[in-house]
């Protein structure tokens, strides 16, 4: 791949990332027929306390026809409240292209090759793309699917999440800003934010993200127009250790 392509994916999110090829599939109707993706990748997260080192994952192809998947990593990192894919040679994947033929599984190893301590706890993520069939037939746009695995190395001594959130208003929609003080990531699902009499005024009923450690990050939700500024309201969700609720200082946006 060009160097070009590959920061193409700086500042990319995950959800931004899995919109691809929902964008091919719609292209695809559009045009006529569309091949349907056919890669399978487990697990969706790898994990790995200090002293692991190394991951393996497994490509599956479900198609009748042989395919190529293409794996790449890239460090994942917040700032400014965004999320940023940026090259990486810390943590490579081997091999970095797989050919399946049908209905074969491939098993493929991730290894930090970085030595030293993670720092606390580095995160990365695994980008596997399935390439787009060189023959197939004229008039045919291919559903090229992308996943996009979270990989973290996580240090013994990493402190877990502090996470402090505030938020403010702008219009119809409600900015949430979490300021992650630990070294460990805290995953963020099923989020819901009430004002001072437990009304709902925002609310994401998926994943919403993930805070990493030592980070700050932001999401904008829609929410209908009213609440006072500078009134106190409260936000709540599911982590990987269980539900959480805290309280959320609202102040008006510019």
């Amino acid at each position: 791949m060009r160097s070009a392509d590959r920061l193409r994916l700086a500042g990319i999110g995950g959800n931004q990332m899995r919109s691809a090829a929902i964008g091919v599939a719609l292209a695809g109707l559009a045009a006529g027929t569309v091949d349907a993706a056919s890669l399978q990748v487990a697990p969706v997260l790898l994990d790995l306390p200090a002293p692991g080192n190394t991951a393996t994952i497994t490509l599956r192809n479900t198609d009748v026809e042989p395919i190529t998947a293409q794996l790449r990593v890239f460090r994942w990192t917040q700032r400014d409240g965004a999320e940023r894919l940026e090259p990486t040679d810390d943590v490579v994947a081997s091999p970095p292209v797989v050919q399946l033929r049908p209905r074969q599984d491939y098993t493929v190893r991730v290894v930090r090759v970085a030595g030293g301590s993670a720092g606390g706890e580095a995160a990365f993520r695994l980008v596997v793309d399935e390439l787009p069939k060189p023959n197939r037939a004229p008039g045919t746009v291919a559903l090229v699917m992308r996943h996009v695995v979270p990989v973290f190395f996580t240090d013994r001594a990493a402190s877990p999440a502090s996470v402090t959130w505030s938020a403010s208003r702008h219009g119809k929609t409600i900015t949430i800003d979490a300021a992650n003080r630990g070294d460990r990531r805290v995953r963020l699902a099923a989020v819901t934010v009430r004002d001072e009499s437990g009304k709902v005024v925002a609310a994401n009923k998926g994943l919403l993200g993930y805070s990493l450690g030592r980070s700050a990050m932001q999401w904008v939700l829609p929410a209908p127009p009213a609440s006072k500024s500078g009134a106190r309201f409260t936000i709540s969700g599911v982590t990987e250790a269980g539900p959480f609720n805290a309280t959320l200082p609202m102040s008006a946006g510019r």
